[in-house]
């Protein structure tokens, strides 16, 4: 045996896991009763964990997965006197049917989580070889509307409720307020929005695209699209003009402000290459979805044109 007065903490710690956990697959092989009720609470856990609480979120799921697919035929028979003995019986004598029927689905379970594994380890070397998600580390996120942005973004908006995505320090959330609108603006960086939460803005931590799809059709009147718009695909881009147009009511507007990507820096034309469309190409989205587009040009060096689309 390991003397562990010779061992340093770290070896320590991993010398007491394992023997804590062999002792409990000791305890787990003589009380079925115990593995059992180690797996009730496994699902339980499954139900109210919230997102990432045991480890990295994918790994955590696919090994949730791998331990929940086994089915268990060796029901819990109580420990009330009579109704155990009962309970006992009528387990040992369904056993045999119940066991060759979940030893088939126990055999489907494993391969399926299988195929799930072998799936995730390939997608994982799609967007390692294609680089997927990297770009966002490399760059920083589009600019921030300037102060001649906000006001060209309010001279266009007159109705609220209205929604900002994202809104950033919330300097269009700002201009929109001034004009006695109710507004909130969402955004993925708490770090961003501290500033004008502090001046008193409704600024939100969130996912643009999630709030998005979140709000309850027809909800809104006015929908500004702002800053994450410029890492979208044409295909998202497209989704994301469909979705605006199921949250606004009818006559609400939809904003969009974005940079042209054919007049963007080197380094961001090669990082988010692919990635972003040009308002005239926004106006055009906007049209087939049913809007009438009106085009503002700014005496900004970024965003040249505001884009607004009203549906009727």
């Amino acid at each position: 045996m390991t003397d562990p007065s010779n061992l340093d903490a770290a070896a320590y710690i991993a010398l007491a896991r394992a023997e804590i956990e062999a002792d409990a697959e000791r305890l787990r092989r003589q009380d079925p009763e115990l593995a059992r009720r180690e797996r009730e609470l496994e699902r339980a856990w499954v139900d109210v964990a919230p997102p990432g609480a045991a480890g990295e979120q994918r790994e955590l799921l696919l090994d949730r997965a791998e331990r929940l697919s086994m089915i268990d035929v060796d029901a819990p028979i109580g420990s009330r006197p009579g109704v155990r003995h009962v309970k006992g019986a009528i387990r040992k004598g369904t056993y045999w049917y119940l066991r060759y029927v979940t030893d088939q689905m126990n055999a489907l379970t494993n391969v399926l989580v299988r195929l799930l594994r072998r799936l995730d380890d390939r997608l994982t070397e799609v967007e390692g070889t294609f680089g997927l998600g990297d770009a966002d580390a490399l760059i920083d996120p589009p600019a921030q509307p300037s102060r001649a942005v906000s006001q060209a973004i309010a001279t266009v908006v007159n109705e609220g409720p209205a929604v900002v995505l994202s809104c950033g320090e919330g300097s269009v959330v700002a201009a929109l307020q001034d004009r006695g609108l109710s507004v909130v603006g969402v955004d993925r960086d708490p770090l961003r929005i501290l500033e004008g939460v502090k001046s008193g803005l409704d600024l939100r931590v969130g996912d643009p695209r999630r709030h998005l799809g979140d709000l309850a059709e027809h909800s809104i009147r006015t929908l500004v699209l702002v800053g994450f718009v410029e890492d979208l695909a044409p295909a998202a881009a497209w989704n994301l003009v469909m979705e605006a147009r199921t949250a606004v009511s009818a006559g609400g507007v939809v904003v969009v402000v974005a940079s042209d990507p054919a007049e963007r820096e080197p380094v961001e034309r090669d990082l988010r290459q692919g990635r972003g469309l040009a308002p005239v190409t926004w106006a055009h989205l906007l049209e087939r979805a049913g809007a009438e587009t009106q085009q503002l040009e700014v005496n900004d060096p970024r965003y040249r044109t505001v884009v607004s689309g009203r549906f009727g």
